[in-house]
């Protein structure tokens, strides 16, 4: 009997990618990871830091061509956030939570995997002095 063999494919950790824009215009997306193929999304971390407050702050994830929005609305100044996937929400509506709300009953090895994969950050409205951002990723090398 003939079979297909399949090479052995290893997620191999990269350096996180990040993102530290200052005075970021409302309404523009900012790459933080750009398209990536093959990769592991293991963590996303987003922070924003205003005088007028923003609202929402949303993490905009394309895997393989679908569209995912994790979002916070009305977020706190000099919070980290982080994101969250959960089957108990839409798929447009994923949660940004802060480290205190995270539950250990949701923590993943991690949180989304695709043969292509990019991240974007976007603020709307306010005051922006600051927007940063990290994706800590694996990708098969």
């Amino acid at each position: 009997m003939a079979y297909i063999r399949t090479p052995p494919y290893l997620y191999v950790h990269q350096v996180p990618a990040a993102l530290a824009q200052a005075n970021p215009v409302s309404g523009t997306k900012y790459t933080v990871l750009d398209t990536t193929p093959n990769a592991r999304i293991i963590d996303i971390f987003v922070e924003v830091i205003w005088t007028v407050q923003p609202t929402p702050l949303e993490v905009h994830i394309t895997i393989d061509g679908q569209a995912l929005i994790i979002t916070k609305t009305n977020p706190v100044s000099g919070t980290d956030y982080f994101a969250m996937v959960t089957s108990g929400e839409l798929v447009t509506v994923q949660p940004l939570l802060t480290d205190a709300e995270l539950s250990s009953a949701h923590y993943r090895p991690f949180l989304l995997e695709g043969r292509s994969v990019k991240v974007e950050v976007e603020t709307t409205g306010g005051t922006v002095q600051n927007l940063n951002a990290r994706v800590v990723y694996a990708a098969v090398r």
